[in-house]
């Protein structure tokens, strides 16, 4: 265990935010983990940094979860059972599940965070969830300080949504469990722009083919977090009553949508603050990506506060346009 006082989180967060913690542990194993909460049973845990925004020094004690380690849990003709530590990178995961030709991860290839803090968003891209492949999630209660496994029916999955965020706090997850193909995988290539890419290439479809077009498409979209600070998508894509959705689609055919019910649509972000005329809008040091307006990036020497600001004139442009209320993402500290 590694114990830092009065910390800067600035290498800690991928906005690149300053702002300094009072206590920051750097835990490695689980006898680590039940030590620290011995001591400091109100601290916050901290993933890879990737989903937060902070606004304010952090004085309550955070906890970073180092604990490495991948290892096959379970293995038949067609599937394998692969556990990943939660201190473990996740992009560096799936590298290394797709580079043995397993197939379920690959869509989700270069999100940055680490494997703990990935259930916990329920993190998605390109048509995958991270609910579509996990099979359990090995957590410590705080409630009991016991350890238990949570089935993936027991996690409460939704989108960007999951029990661990149900009940903030509450469980500090320690290990993820994921379900894997070796052959006949089924592929998701219909999003965006990857079959097309494949095709072009000259690729079939490949779990690590797939990986590396998908790389190709966020890394010509997307700015890289050690380049240009930014936490990825700021706001969810919002889903919407099907009626709204008719109505607007009546001023704007264009819209893309997702059909999530008979009831509900879901619309994409981007698409709505593009509209509004947001897409490289720029206030001082933080501004709305020039390719991609679902990120929002700190040109250097921004405050979280600004950042924040920058976020709430989005969302009134477009709710006062499209009467939809933008939700965050991210997390606020």
């Amino acid at each position: 265990m590694n114990i830092h006082k009065n910390i800067s989180l600035q290498a800690y967060n991928t906005f690149g935010i300053e702002q300094k913690a009072a206590l920051l542990i750097e835990a490695y194993d689980t006898k680590d983990i039940l030590e620290a909460l011995r001591s400091y049973p109100n601290l916050i845990v901290l993933g890879g940094g990737s989903n937060i925004l902070l606004t304010q020094e952090i004085q309550t004690p955070i906890l970073k979860i180092m604990q490495k380690g991948i290892s096959v849990e379970k293995e038949t003709d067609s599937h394998v059972w692969i556990k990943a530590q939660a201190g473990e990178v996740w992009s560096d995961f799936v590298d290394s599940c797709v580079a043995r030709g397993y197939g379920g991860l690959e869509n989700l290839s270069l999100i940055y965070g680490t494997v703990g803090a990935a259930p916990v968003q329920n993190i998605g891209a390109y048509g995958v969830e991270l609910k579509d492949v996990l099979s359990s999630c090995e957590v410590l209660d705080r409630e009991s300080g016991q350890t238990m496994t949570l089935l993936k029916e027991n996690c409460h999955f939704g989108y960007r949504d999951s029990l661990f965020k149900q009940q903030k706090g509450r469980y500090i997850i320690l290990s993820a469990t994921f379900c894997q193909t070796k052959r006949d995988h089924l592929f998701k290539t219909h999003y965006g722009d990857i079959r097309a890419l494949l095709q072009e290439k000259g690729w079939g479809e490949t779990p690590e083919l797939i990986s590396k077009v998908i790389k190709e498409i966020r890394l010509s979209k997307l700015p890289n977090p050690t380049e240009l600070g930014n936490s990825g998508s700021f706001f969810k894509n919002p889903v919407i009553p099907r009626e709204q959705f008719l109505s607007l689609q009546e001023r704007y055919p264009t819209m893309p949508h997702f059909e999530i019910s008979a009831e509900e649509v879901k619309v994409p972000a981007a698409f709505l603050i593009e509209t509004c005329e947001l897409k490289g809008f720029r206030i001082d040091k933080v501004g709305v990506h020039h390719r991609q307006p679902l990120v929002l990036v700190n040109f250097g020497g921004a405050t979280g506060e600004e950042v924040l600001a920058l976020a709430g004139h989005i969302q009134k442009r477009v709710l006062n346009r499209f009467g939809i209320q933008l939700e965050m993402e991210v997390n606020v500290w």
